[in-house]
């Protein structure tokens, strides 16, 4: 059961109708968080029943399983575990050397992709009205992809395998920025009060949607030019998952698409420094979070 910050509230970060720039907080009522939170125990302990059922190939369990499964390669080396930064260090843009190795590694990724594939993640990366509606979805059934149509299943599950297919290939850890707006009630003037009392060290988050991020914080800004109330802050988020969608040459953009079906937990809240590539500085208020989906990265038997 999540940590509640509030005893007469709850923030869900995951819970309103995002976009592939902010996902959108709402609050809800501890006893409705409650009860979704009770429902993903009863969606991973079906997916535990599932991984122990003896006949089944690796295929056929995945097809059964309600989440995507892990697929992370070994990190190459101890290095290559991208560490949370300090809350006094100033996030720096992507090295050029970063963002081709992760592009290079996307590319050969979807150069092997089937086309079913690679057109199901394309399409949720950009159609904004497909990445509401399945999204929403989604949400809707907490997490449950068979609580969706046939046919959304399908589509929902040929995302699942293009990002598996790049998580397998991977050997990088990630820092993935994300922006979440706060409830229309906060403003600039009380985000940073707001989100450190919601959001406290030790608190467990759950995402049952996608999550469309970054590699660097600079560019959450961008993304979130339109928020004139100044209510939107930013998750900082240690994982291995998702897979890199960013480019390697002049453009700045780095993107990353988190799975659905994630856990996190806060490990707290600060004002963060950042720097663009022109040299220009700026702030944003962070909530650093770390991958802690309940289930091993690994699982050499079955694959």
């Amino acid at each position: 059961m999540p940590r509640r910050s509030d005893p007469d509230y709850t923030v869900d970060p995951d819970r309103g109708t995002s976009s592939t720039a902010t996902k959108v907080a709402t609050i809800m009522s501890p006893e409705s968080s409650d009860t979704r939170a009770e429902t993903r125990v009863g969606l991973r302990e079906l997916d535990a029943m599932t991984e122990g059922l003896p006949g089944l190939t690796r295929q056929q369990r995945d097809r059964e399983r309600l989440m995507p499964r892990a697929t992370t390669a070994d990190l190459a080396h101890p290095r290559m575990q991208r560490p949370l930064p300090a809350a006094a260090a100033v996030r720096e843009p992507f090295s050029s050397r970063q963002k081709k190795a992760r592009s290079k590694a996307r590319i050969a990724v979807q150069e092997r992709m089937p086309d079913a594939q690679y057109e199901a993640q394309r399409r949720l990366a950009t159609d904004s009205r497909r990445w509401a509606r399945l999204n929403n979805e989604l949400s809707d059934a907490v997490g449950d992809v068979q609580g969706l149509s046939d046919t959304d299943q399908q589509y929902l599950r040929r995302v699942d395998r293009s990002i598996q297919a790049y998580e397998k290939a991977n050997d990088r850890g990630h820092v993935v920025y994300a922006n979440v707006a706060m409830p229309p009630q906060i403003n600039h003037s009380n985000l940073d009060g707001f989100v450190a009392h919601n959001f406290r060290a030790g608190d467990r988050l759950s995402f049952d949607r996608y999550t469309a991020g970054t590699h660097q914080l600079h560019e959450t800004t961008r993304l979130a030019a339109g928020d004139t109330a100044g209510r939107v802050a930013v998750f900082e988020i240690q994982t291995r998952r998702g897979a890199y969608l960013g480019h390697s040459d002049g453009r700045d953009d780095t993107a990353h698409l988190l799975p659905r079906g994630m856990n996190f937990t806060v490990l707290g809240t600060h004002e963060a420094r950042y720097r663009t590539p022109d040299g220009e500085t700026g702030t944003r208020v962070v909530v650093q979070l770390r991958d802690t989906t309940p289930e091993p990265a690994n699982d050499k038997d079955l694959r």
